[in-house]
């Protein structure tokens, strides 16, 4: 322990020079893969019902709408807890809220194969929305403690795409394991999921400064660039009031606006993907099946490429406040002027080819958003609970997008309208980003 003080004040001092990239032993890397599977039977978990949803109405005499009921009641607890989440991971710390947040859901996701009722599943539901909220604003602070700032934005890349894979995985995996076991042994065996990955976390993730498989060269590495005044800041004791305080800036705002209109993007993507497929372009089921990963395919190249252009622009010169930002910008600018092309496209394979360019050009920002909240915090302390504020409106768009699209699909009698909307709500989110988020939080 001493040995690890000594190197933290090391390499906290003043002034000192970049540290060398370390050789060997890159147990950062090995977190980011931690994360990555996280993120990963994250997505599996909240994907699974989606797919088990037919046979589950045929077996439970359920109908169309109460399963819709059953499926959105995801969403709002999930946003909602995104406050207090971001909160307690700042005042708690990470490993042990990721630790219970993993272990919750995943015996939530077992618990969902045993319902019976649509009572029993929307709680189901409501709860795995409370567990997973911890999820990603935890993420985002262990790549803060375990990256220096040239690398942060490529390594929460890394875990961010494991969203995309997990949502290309989900159908053809649960599908399987349904079709062989039954859909309540598929909510049991994707659940355990989560408890193998957890016990790789409990072992892998700690504080740096405490763990003892990390070579000095390689805590030297991290900690480059930080000074006494950033490292003072980082002892801030986590307060209520100070929490609040965020409100009052309006780069929150900006962040929680421009975070909605990006996810009603992305839950638009979701939620009406296949439906738009099948009723608009006339793709029958199984090449919806088919054509529908494609997007989340390029989604997770988008997602890895957004992260490298970030952390290029910063070693071009920029602030990393505007690095992230125009990262953001630029993405949602694209696919908002693709969604407009396709709102009156009639040709199938230009729309495929639209739909999968809109979902990488969006996953350009998706690494620079969570990146976002290390950069405009002047201090560490409240990482989690800007990122989860952010994400706090992105959820509130990701709720609306299916129940307003379902509105204006039916009284529009087709996708048109509904994807002017959509783009339209992209265009707004690169102002937001791109012009308006000049400055940061002084907290």
């Amino acid at each position: 322990m001493e040995k690890m003080e000594n190197l933290s004040t090391q390499a906290e001092a003043p002034g000192m020079a970049l540290a060398t990239r370390p050789k060997a032993k890159n147990l950062r890397w090995a977190i980011i893969a931690v994360l990555t599977l996280l993120s990963i039977v994250n997505y599996l978990d909240r994907g699974n019902l989606s797919v088990a949803a037919p046979l589950v109405m045929k077996d439970l005499h359920m109908n169309p709408a109460e399963m819709g009921v059953i499926l959105s009641s995801f969403t709002w607890p999930y946003a909602i807890m995104n406050l207090p989440a971001g909160w307690s991971i700042d005042k708690f710390g990470t490993k042990l809220m990721m630790s219970i947040a993993v272990g919750f859901w995943s015996i939530v996701s077992i618990s969902t194969g045993f319902m019976k009722t649509m009572g029993t599943f929307i709680t189901a539901r409501v709860f795995l929305g409370v567990g997973e909220s911890a999820m990603f604003p935890a993420g985002v602070k262990a790549t803060n403690e375990w990256f220096p700032l040239r690398e942060k934005a490529f390594a929460t890349s890394i875990f961010i795409a494991g969203t995309q894979v997990g949502l290309a995985i989900s159908a053809p995996l649960s599908t399987a394991l349904m079709l062989t076991f039954g859909w309540p042994a598929m909510f049991v065996i994707i659940g355990s999921i989560g408890f193998i990955v957890l016990i790789g976390w409990l072992i892998l993730y700690k504080d740096p400064a405490k763990h003892k498989w990390l070579s000095r060269e390689e805590f030297q590495y991290i900690r480059s660039a930080v000074t006494e005044q950033v490292e003072a800041r980082k002892q801030q004791k986590v307060t209520f009031a100070q929490w609040v305080k965020l409100f009052r800036y309006f780069p929150t705002w900006a962040m929680v606006i421009g975070d909605f209109a990006l996810q009603y993007l992305f839950w638009f993507y979701i939620s009406w993907l296949p439906t738009f497929l099948e009723k608009s372009q006339h793709f029958s089921i199984s090449k919806t099946g088919i054509y529908g990963a494609l997007p989340y395919i390029a989604g997770t190249l988008g997602v890895l490429i957004g992260g490298g252009i970030s952390d290029k622009f910063i070693k071009r010169g920029f602030s990393r406040l505007d690095a992230r930002r125009y990262t953001i910008a630029l993405g949602a600018a694209l696919t908002g002027i693709e969604l407009l092309i396709l709102a009156f496209v009639h040709n199938a394979g230009v729309a495929v080819t639209l739909l999968t360019l809109g979902m990488f050009t969006y996953s350009l920002s998706s690494a620079s958003i969570w990146t976002l909240a290390t950069d405009v915090v002047e201090t560490p302390t409240y990482v989690a609970s800007i990122g989860s504020i952010q994400n706090f409106g992105g959820f509130l768009g990701g709720a609306f997008a299916p129940i307003v699209t379902g509105i204006l699909v039916a009284s529009m009698g087709g996708f048109t309208v509904a994807l002017i909307v959509t783009a339209v709500l992209a265009l707004v989110s690169a102002l937001l980003y791109g012009l308006a988020l000049k400055r940061t939080i002084p907290v």
